[in-house]
């Protein structure tokens, strides 16, 4: 027994003098983050490697988030799943319920200073991302809607960023402009056919998709039909806007519309495109002043021969990419939304916006901000509605008979 143990620290001896590395715990990072946002991802996972050598980070980008939410799927279903991985709210849902994901609360909480700590971070996001106490998901690349508008022609026009609805629709009507035959050249507005458009303005007009519990669909009522029509009545009643299903940066710079929706981080693709001055307001208000937040955040998933080493290393690498000094370096890198409030007052933060003020309509906005609903039948919803604002646009069907329809798809689908 002595000659074994002799060997045994012998060998272990002989490995240190050698320089044989011990090893690694190894975490496979599914993500959606393309150019050039992945290079800012790779590039603060190379940081931690360096701090933390025993652990290997492998980010592997698997595509938009519809090809995401299919791997991840199809990867725990099959019991092999990444060890991290973006998700949206509505996935953590589903992912809950099937037992594949692990509550960060559990590591959180053994914190020293978590208190502390979850008051740093925005409300919004700690709600977003808990369910009955516990806090599943950690706010990873959260953003939120702003209005978007050629600043240029704005100015040109003697107009404002509107503040309200009204003065949205006095705006679009002066964006607007025709030629002699009466042809439009120029509409104030645009949008695309989505849910996107019809939840902004849902919102502002204090309407909700479900009830509280998000068991009943409520988007199909007083509320939601005045949304429905306003956005009808702006393309086919007013003239001021227009509709598309593609995204609307090609008509934008060209020129040929004056605003649009869109989320903060959006600008750092527009940008380099442009040849006229950008505008970056909050979005107007109507009965009440709201923006959605849009985003996702990271989870741990389950793994069948997991081991603590494993999740405690999955734990120090949301912990240490989610720091302030860290968080600062996402969010300027990106156009993110800093995530604590101690990133947003940090003086790295507070230089970056001396030198780029419209990143902080988005910050400022998260006083107003809401969330999606989190069923996990979102991405149908999503589906249905648009279609529903689609078949209204086109005349097939009155904003009613649309959202009705809609709502009986939606009804069928929360009884499952």
């Amino acid at each position: 027994m002595k000659k074994l143990i002799l060997t045994a620290v012998s060998a272990a001896f002989l490995f240190a003098a050698c320089g044989v590395a011990p090893a690694k715990t190894k975490l496979t990072f599914w993500h959606a983050m393309a150019d050039p946002k992945d290079k800012v991802l790779t590039g603060l996972i190379s940081e931690f490697e360096k701090q933390n050598p025993d652990i290997k980070i492998v980010p592997q980008y698997v595509g938009n988030y519809d090809v995401l939410l299919q791997k991840l799927m199809a990867s725990a279903g099959a019991g092999n799943p990444p060890d991290l991985a973006q998700v949206y709210e509505n996935w953590t849902t589903r992912f809950r319920e099937e037992k594949v994901i692990l509550p960060v609360s559990d590591w959180l909480t053994k914190e020293p200073d978590f208190k502390k700590d979850l008051a740093d971070i925005y409300p919004v996001f700690i709600k977003n991302n808990s369910y009955e106490n516990k806090i599943w998901t950690f706010p990873f690349n959260k953003s939120i809607y702003v209005y978007y508008y050629n600043q240029t022609l704005f100015k040109k026009e003697g107009l404002e960023a509107p503040k309200t609805i009204a003065e949205f629709l006095n705006v679009c009507a002066k964006m607007t402009k025709r030629d002699q035959s009466g042809k439009t050249i120029r509409y104030g507005f645009g949008f695309r056919a989505n849910i996107d458009v019809f939840a902004i303005f849902l919102y502002m007009n204090k309407g909700r998709f479900f009830n509280e519990a998000e068991t009943k669909v409520m988007f199909n009522d007083e509320a939601g039909l005045e949304t429905m029509q306003f956005i009808i009545d702006l393309v086919n009643k007013y003239k001021v806007a227009y509709y598309t299903k593609d995204y609307l940066d090609n008509d934008f710079t060209a020129g040929r519309m004056g605003s649009f929706f869109s989320t903060n981080p959006h600008r750092s693709y527009l940008e380099p495109q442009l040849s006229f001055s950008l505008g970056v307001a909050p979005l107007p208000s109507g009965k009440i002043k709201a923006a959605p937040i849009a985003g996702t955040n990271i989870a741990v998933f389950s793994k069948k021969n997991s081991t603590r080493e494993r999740e405690a290393a999955c734990w120090k690498f949301i912990k240490w990419i989610s720091n302030t000094e860290n968080n600062v370096k996402w969010a300027i890198g990106t156009s993110y939304l800093p995530i604590r409030k101690s990133a947003a007052a940090s003086p790295a933060m507070l230089e970056h916006l001396k030198k780029k003020p419209l990143d902080l309509v988005g910050i400022e906005e998260l006083k107003t901000a809401v969330t999606d609903p989190r069923v996990k039948c979102w991405q149908e919803v999503r589906m249905y509605i648009g279609e529903a604002l689609e078949k209204a646009l086109l005349g097939k069907s009155t904003s009613r008979e649309a959202l009705d329809e809609a709502a009986k798809k939606v009804d069928l689908l929360l009884t499952k």
